[in-house]
């Protein structure tokens, strides 16, 4: 059992004296315009979409499931309107539209929270995974908005238990994998421990993020280092065959963001670790700006990536702005690669001086 620390743990996003900021009324009186989807309490039996007869799992099934594919839309949609949100408070230019923003999304988050969804132990891998992706998403749209509010935004206590026992769930499914034989320790895990981080981040507790780093040390020790030393990747996700690069920047957004939540928290972070970052960036940038240069790819012709998959560029690039091929994969999407919904919505906002 997880207990809790000391120290309050610290958002990797500052607060921000937005304009909006000062927009700030009692939001709370406000009746949101749009009512949120029925909270999804029910099983997490969820079947993953790739057909599991296939090693590389890089082939999607021929017949999806239903009920998956119904209990996705569900949750999707609720991410997808606390996103929305969080985008509207901080583009709006009256008062009206950011407390009404505001509203929205604190009204969704309670709804959601009083009826304790998600929460449903009854669960299968591909459900698990889900859930902690949920997570992910709805803990950073409200990391994203608090740091936009300037602080004035806040769960209430309510929220902040629903998102507490979302975060220990978490970490009672994915605990097990890190010791546990023949698991595969892979980008789930990376996702399930930035998840934690941000639910940590956004609750206050420390241990979760402390759960959280321990998952970055084992995702950067997988790192096998080419023989050249130029670069660095990591097995489990270059073994997705067409998929290779795709899975390579999906697994590099939770660990960039995971390396800010070590030094934001106070955590070691060695020259080392920067180094062994630094060089799973050049893999992934290879893997998209001339992939027939990798060995590991084995000549196997990569699916393209979508640009928002590239979004660990952006806090890695206002950390490393001289990083020369996250830059020229940067330059080469014209800096298109913002708005990843797992992540909670755009990053650039809170990355106002990245070059």
């Amino acid at each position: 059992m997880l207990l809790p620390q000391a120290h309050a743990a610290q958002s990797i996003w500052p607060l921000r004296a937005t304009a909006q900021a000062a927009m700030i009324a009692d939001y709370r009186t406000l009746q949101c315009s749009k009512e949120a989807p029925p909270p999804y309490t029910g099983s997490l039996h969820l079947q993953s979409k790739y057909d599991q007869r296939d090693a590389s799992k890089s082939t999607l099934r021929s017949s999806p499931d239903a009920d998956s594919e119904r209990i996705g839309k569900q949750v999707k949609q609720f991410i997808g309107g606390l996103i929305y949100a969080g985008k509207r408070f901080q583009n709006a230019r009256k008062p009206q539209d950011a407390n009404m923003a505001l509203a929205c999304q604190d009204q969704w988050l309670q709804r959601w929270a009083e009826a304790g969804a998600l929460l449903n132990p009854d669960a299968s891998s591909t459900g698990m995974a889900a859930r902690k992706w949920a997570l992910a998403a709805m803990a950073g749209a409200v990391l994203l908005t608090q740091s936009a509010s300037d602080g004035k935004v806040q769960l209430n206590e309510v929220q902040k238990t629903w998102f507490t026992r979302l975060g220990e769930r978490v970490i009672a499914e994915y605990d097990p994998r890190r010791d546990a034989p023949g698991v595969y320790f892979n980008n789930h895990d990376y996702w399930a421990a930035w998840a934690v981080a941000a639910t940590g981040m956004l609750v206050g507790r420390d241990d979760f993020i402390q759960w959280a780093d321990g998952n970055l040390r084992r995702g950067l020790a997988q790192a096998v280092r080419a023989s050249d030393g130029s670069y660095a990747y990591l097995p489990l996700e270059v073994a997705r065959s067409k998929l290779a690069s795709n899975y390579s920047q999906y697994a590099l957004v939770p660990l960039v963001l995971l390396a800010e939540s070590a030094r934001a928290n106070g955590l070691p972070w060695s020259a080392e670790d920067q180094q062994t970052l630094d060089l799973l960036a050049n893999f992934a940038a290879r893997s998209v700006l001339d992939p027939d240069d990798l060995p590991e790819l084995k000549g196997q012709a990569q699916e393209d990536v979508a640009p928002y998959k590239m979004a660990w560029l952006i806090p890695f690039l206002a950390r490393e702005p001289g990083h020369r091929l996250a830059r020229q994969l940067y330059d080469g999407e014209d800096g298109e690669v913002d708005s990843y919904n797992q992540i909670g919505g755009p990053l650039k906002p809170v990355y106002p001086n990245l070059p």
